[in-house]
């Protein structure tokens, strides 16, 4: 872990003094210019496969705001394909964390560093943008009132593509979307379900500009009479997004949920883990991404939580990974805290998984009454509660930021 801080802290010293070299060419003679650009270029002599190692490292929003800009050979190094996904791989997964007053939206971005501390920074969004989810870096989001049309953007290089409107001039307000990614074509697509009844519809961002359409794809169930809920009152919530490549919902069913392979635009139903026999009294259970992979968490009782992985998606093969047990876990209550249900620990009943972050070892637990937010650590079995200054809260979305880029015929 060292040697990445000194990797990182020394790609942002070159930085550094190729910023002071611009600025000292305002102020100072050509003489002290040549001197300085004679120490920059000594920096640049660095072997290849050493520098890639060192600006691989650097968070995308600082490659893309300064380390383009440093000379056209490290551009060229960080805008190839390879590096891009490589520094994708080592990007921190943050939290997007939404909450709701009325029309407007407050956002955050949380990273839960290790000894449970948090850092939140702003995204710089409108208050109206509603999130619906992340893939590869970029953001799907809505506004009220925008002709119910959707948006992607990249946080990290203020990309921005606006999707037109949806044939069923769905409005936003209580549906289901999600941008996802298919690897056999390695075009963008948009998901969106707003109603069943209708069918689902598809739209290829990353088709050539004469082809951009939406297209219907058939509900998942031939007879509308299967569906395990009622449609008056069930509301599609967004689906867990596996890498942006399988889609995964919630149909308020004890037996099964609905899955879509991106790439084949077809759906299915997974089975939930067979030893599972309270889901049949109480549906009271979470599908949320963890480290890549599918987890699927129950509770057995007030003080005992499980937690399922899809290890094997394709022969639908779930593992057991945790059992966490009121008895085992350390739960730590903030200094000196004046809320009440923050004082001890709460029934396990009462908390929902909503999110997993830090390669899957932390699980972000959302209670249901009071939108309290707790994180437990699943190698210490300790359990704290998360303070957000935020109320209402509304959806958390797992997102890492990166440097892929959308490309289409019309340049956008």
């Amino acid at each position: 872990m060292g040697d990445e801080i000194d990797d990182i802290e020394f790609a942002r010293q070159m930085l550094s003094l190729k910023e002071n070299k611009y600025e000292e060419n305002k102020s100072r003679g050509m003489k002290q210019v040549v001197k300085k650009s004679h120490k920059i270029s000594t920096l640049s002599d660095l072997p290849d496969g050493i520098l890639f190692n060192i600006l691989v490292k650097i968070p995308p929003k600082d490659i893309h705001k300064y380390v383009m800009r440093v000379c056209k050979s490290w551009k060229e190094i960080v805008s190839e394909s390879f590096f891009i996904e490589q520094n994708f791989v080592k990007s921190k997964t943050e939290l997007v964390i939404q909450s709701r007053l009325g029309r407007r939206m407050k956002t955050k971005l949380i990273e839960i560093r290790k000894e449970f501390e948090c850092e939140s920074r702003k995204v710089g969004l409108s208050k109206l943008s509603k999130i619906h989810s992340s893939c590869d870096g970029f953001l799907l989001m809505s506004e009220p009132g925008n002709n119910g049309m959707l948006q992607i953007i990249n946080p990290a290089t203020k990309f921005c593509l606006t999707i037109p409107r949806y044939p069923s001039h769905c409005q936003h307000k209580a549906c289901s979307a999600a941008l996802a990614f298919d690897s056999s074509t390695k075009q963008y697509k948009v998901v969106h379900v707003v109603t069943d009844s209708y069918g689902f519809e598809i739209f290829n961002v990353s088709s050539d500009n004469d082809e951009l359409h939406w297209k219907r794809v058939s509900s998942p169930w031939e007879d509308l009479n299967d569906r395990p809920f009622n449609p008056i009152n069930f509301h599609w919530k967004n689906p867990v997004s596996i890498n942006g490549r399988i889609l995964h919902w919630y149909v308020n069913s004890a037996e099964y949920f609905i899955t879509m392979q991106v790439k084949e635009e077809k759906f299915s139903r997974t089975y939930l883990p067979e030893r599972v026999k309270q889901i049949n009294e109480t549906k009271n259970y979470a599908l949320v991404e963890l480290d890549g992979f599918l987890s699927f968490i129950n509770c057995d009782s007030e003080k005992t939580m499980n937690v399922w992985v899809l290890e094997d998606f394709r022969r639908k093969v779930w593992f057991k990974k945790h059992m966490i047990v009121a008895e085992l876990t350390n739960y730590m209550c903030p200094y000196k805290s004046s809320r009440q249900d923050e004082r001890r620990m709460p029934r396990f009943w009462n908390l929902v998984a909503v999110a997993g972050v830090r390669n899957g070892e932390v699980l972000i637990l959302e209670h249901k009454k009071n939108s309290s937010v707790f994180i437990y650590d699943t190698k210490s079995k300790v359990m704290k509660p998360v303070s957000s200054n935020m109320k209402k809260l509304e959806s958390f979305v797992p997102h890492k930021d990166g440097l892929f880029r959308i490309i289409s015929r019309s340049g956008s």
